[in-house]
């Protein structure tokens, strides 16, 4: 079974959203539905006046003065994290490692990243290049000076064989590539994706290409990238699976590890809009805040062990944090206490935002509107 269901899922921790099942659908367009806002969303953004919500299927929703507006996807695969840089320009990750791309407010989405298309190519270009080197060698077997040379040259061959059909194998199976989970980006041009399996992907150039950054990070046993935020100055942090943190400070060319406040799984990290306040959330109630850029944690005050899959600072003061059994929790103080405000019916939340006054998390069963918060 793969380490990605044998461990915790992301957003909401008890949905398989780590699956790796490879859908038929994989190169449609996802279905305009009646009630795409009672499907399954993972994650939804402000957009000046408006709200985007992103989710299964492939489903993007956008807020209008009278309902939702389901926007047209070329995707059916999970989305799992949106982020906007200005009222127009804005990206989606998910599952198959895709990243789309909207230039219109989220009208209409184009597929900027194919994870799965990539991950086809570099199989077929392992392949080339393992038998180029099955080539060399059977030169060098033939023009052997000594029988040593021979027998060993031999030995390396054979083990260069087994290299080839696990190429093969791997080039006539289905293509399989980590979910992304989360996107954020800098400004128009500066962005950073994060996934299973420690993907850290970065582009310099509006997500026109993107380069594959996870061995910049101290985590060699791959674990989890869940959560990332930055402060648009140069500065990035990831949240991620077994309590690990890490920040850049030179806009994501080098990074280090900080010191935990906690072993368990983070699942996101946020930052308050002018104090710079870092608040990372995570498994079993736990949440941390720092006032120093994560060089030290304090922690948060939550009435709750259910886990926090989602959070959102509204502004330096105002905290929410939202996860398993419709848990909405609210801070006041920036995030020292919290207040339990859990929604009934028991549903996994996965992330919150506010629009005219009024948050509208969202999570299993789509969208809510919780009553009044004052």
């Amino acid at each position: 079974m793969p380490r990605a269901i044998s461990r915790a899922g992301v957003r909401i921790v008890l949905l398989s959203l780590l699956s790796w099942s490879i859908s038929a659908t994989y190169a449609e367009d996802a279905l305009l539905m009646p009630l795409a806002d009672r499907s399954l969303l993972l994650d939804i953004v402000a957009v000046d006046d408006r709200l985007v919500a992103v989710g299964e299927r492939g489903h993007i929703l956008v807020s209008t003065d009278t309902g939702w507006e389901q926007s047209r996807v070329p995707t059916r695969q999970m989305l799992t994290a949106v982020h906007f840089v200005d009222a127009r320009r804005g990206w989606a990750v998910g599952h198959d490692g895709l990243i789309l791309m909207t230039s219109n407010g989220g009208l209409e989405w184009s597929r900027q990243y194919d994870g799965l298309a990539l991950q086809t190519a570099y199989n077929r270009s392992q392949l080339q290049s393992l038998n180029g080197r099955r080539k060399t060698l059977e030169q060098n077997v033939a023009g052997a000076e000594s029988a040593e040379d021979r027998a060993r040259l031999l030995t390396a061959l054979e083990v260069l064989q087994l290299d080839i059909e696990d190429a093969e194998y791997a080039l006539a199976e289905p293509p399989q590539t980590p979910p992304l989970l989360d996107v954020w980006f800098r400004d128009a041009l500066c962005g950073y994706a994060v996934g299973a399996f420690g993907t850290l992907l970065i582009t310099d150039d509006g997500g026109v290409s993107w380069i594959r950054a996870g061995d910049r990070l101290e985590n060699d046993q791959q674990m989890h990238l869940n959560g990332v935020v930055g402060d648009g100055l140069g500065s990035v942090w990831i949240a991620a699976e077994s309590g690990l943190l890490f920040r850049s400070q030179d806009g994501g060319v080098s990074w280090v590890m900080l010191d935990s406040p906690y072993q368990g799984t983070f699942f996101g990290i946020a930052r308050a809009p002018e104090s710079g306040r870092l608040i990372v959330y995570g498994l079993r109630g736990n949440a941390f805040y720092s006032d120093d850029s994560g060089d030290s944690w304090q922690r948060s005050n939550t009435p709750t062990d259910r886990s926090i899959a989602g959070g959102r600072w509204l502004n330096d003061r105002f905290v929410v944090l939202v996860g398993n059994v419709g848990s909405l929790l609210i801070s006041r103080d920036g995030g020292v206490n919290f207040s339990d405000r859990s929604l009934p019916g028991r549903l996994n939340l996965s992330a919150v935002a506010m629009r005219r006054g009024h948050l509208i998390v969202v999570g299993q069963g789509g969208i809510y509107q919780p009553e009044s918060i004052e």
